[in-house]
């Protein structure tokens, strides 16, 4: 299972410092409730699924399950 590292949440941390950019407009923006994009970025909340995992793929944190046409999709509970 593909594990957040402390360094890629610190390099996004960085990147919207950089950007000048707010954590919670970025949430309403995309449609992400703030409290849990703060608790993915801190790595409180692992992402293995749901908004926080949407978050994370959102965030390039990790990566989305693509399908044969290219277009992303969710993780369902028969995929492997």
């Amino acid at each position: 299972m593909e594990e957040i590292d402390a360094a890629s949440l610190a390099h996004v941390k960085h990147q919207f410092y950089a950007r000048g950019e707010g954590i919670s407009g970025w949430a309403e923006a995309n449609g992400f409730s703030a409290a849990m994009v703060y608790s993915v970025l801190n790595g409180r909340c692992k992402a293995r699924r749901g908004q926080a995992h949407r978050i994370a793929v959102a965030l390039g944190l990790k990566e989305a399950l693509a399908t044969s046409e290219g277009a992303t999709r969710p993780i369902s509970s028969g995929d492997a």
